[in-house]
């Protein structure tokens, strides 16, 4: 059950890594400050999915 709870924060992180990238590519940071912001945002995003990918994989070694 734990597999689903893991599995839809890795995905919404992904799109919201996903968006902020898109977004800061087409220019929509306006100051530099502002670019500095959202990559801040994607790297501890990105941060975040490796911890959940560290958790769902010790969650399936203890199975076993």
């Amino acid at each position: 059950m734990m597999d689903k709870e893991l599995e839809y924060l890795l995905e919404a992180f992904q799109d919201r890594i996903h968006m902020l990238g898109e977004a800061t590519v087409r220019g929509n940071c306006v100051s530099y400050d502002e670019y500095k912001f959202s990559c801040g945002q994607i790297r501890g995003l990105e941060a975040a999915c490796r911890i959940v990918e560290d958790l769902k994989s010790n969650l399936e070694s203890s199975d076993d």
